[in-house]
């Protein structure tokens, strides 16, 4: 239980002191050790005080409550760090135990398990490279830049191939990652979904019809979906962009077509051509999907679904949304328009750690 302490301690304990005979400067020393023992008094207990208006504390909490968008950032950028960290430190033992079980030092070790094994790239591979990135070398020829490009080339299969030993070899030795990434828990209010509603992960997306990211990332979904099936539930939240002038009649388009049961062909049509997204535009669009346009126009003139999507929103700054597209994959926070693998990652965690 947070008990409150005096508001008058610490003059009291001044008082006190001056009174018990100690000089100016022993009072002092006094009042400031009852300062200290106050203000650890107040932040051991739940609910602590990070002020006091006269006996009224103002709390972490309610702190927390205002920051929490600002603070999750904060957490996430924390964690990101230590997990890099973390995922080096990793790297560096598995190897090191693997090295003395062969008796060999670390360097002999990736020097048989991966230098040895990346070959030299083909003249084709050389030439596609070359072709893919001539700007980059103006009037150089082919044979001028062809040994830069076999280093790139080596260099890059050379990462790939000893990632790829390193993810063996946490097979190998049994590594379990105990660091736990910040969550947030993200209300999934009424908005739609894919996949079922029991799926042990939930994925929900804060994002913007009119932004070209979010456009992107929409097949990167439906592999992730595809890939997990009955595992994965999807839910839509709209977050739109004040410099994408489209994006609210956009959000509050695919709320009037969900009226109509067609949510998730309206959502379609809009990411794939975010050129045709003014208002009259929306209404072909949704005319062209079998919606009944006088009803979808009705709908989308009256704004009846602009507080929704404005409620949408305003969760999403709560939880540190900032841009989009935003993830989170049971509250664990991923921003931009990754691939599968990037998901994959936190899904297939997720499930392991529903199964244990």
């Amino acid at each position: 239980m947070h008990r409150r302490v005096p508001s008058n301690l610490i003059s009291a304990a001044l008082v006190a002191a001056l009174a018990a005979g100690f000089g100016p400067a022993e009072a002092l020393a006094k009042k400031k050790k009852v300062d200290r023992e106050e203000s650890a008094y107040l932040h051991a207990a739940p609910g602590a005080a990070a002020a006091l208006v006269g006996d009224e504390p103002i709390t972490i909490a309610e702190i927390d409550a205002l920051a929490a968008g600002r603070l999750m950032k904060v957490r996430q950028q924390e964690y990101e760090v230590r997990s890099t960290f973390l995922e080096n430190l990793i790297s560096d033992r598995l190897l090191d135990r693997e090295a003395a079980a062969r008796g060999v030092s670390r360097e002999q070790l990736l020097r048989q398990e991966v230098t040895a094994t990346v070959p030299d790239p083909s003249d084709a591979e050389i030439e596609s490279y070359y072709n893919s990135n001539r700007g980059r070398y103006g009037a150089q020829t082919l044979d001028q830049v062809q040994g830069q490009i076999i280093s790139i080339l080596r260099s890059r299969e050379l990462g790939e191939r000893q990632r790829a030993y390193i993810r063996s070899l946490r097979e190998k030795h049994g590594v379990r990652v105990l660091l736990e990434p910040p969550r947030v828990d993200v209300a999934h209010d009424d908005d739609a979904f894919r996949g079922p509603a029991d799926a042990p992960v939930t994925i929900v997306a804060f994002s913007d019809y009119q932004c070209p990211y979010c456009s992107r990332a929409e097949a990167t979904i439906d592999a992730v979906m595809e890939k997990y099936k009955d595992s994965v539930r999807l839910v839509y939240r709209d977050y739109p962009l004040s410099f994408h002038k489209n994006a609210q009649k956009a959000s509050e388009a695919a709320e009037c077509a969900e009226e109509q049961g067609r949510f998730w062909e309206m959502h379609r049509a809009m990411f794939a051509n975010q050129s045709k997204l003014e208002t009259a535009q929306l209404v072909e669009t949704a005319a062209g999907l079998g919606l009944e346009s006088e009803r979808f126009k009705e709908c989308l003139d009256s704004g009846k679904y602009s507080s929704e999507v404005q409620n949408d929103f305003n969760d999403g700054q709560r939880y540190g949304v900032t841009g989009t597209p935003t993830f989170f994959i049971n509250g664990i926070m991923m921003v931009g328009a990754k691939g599968v693998d990037a998901f994959s990652a936190i899904i297939d965690q997720e499930l392991s750690r529903a199964a244990d």
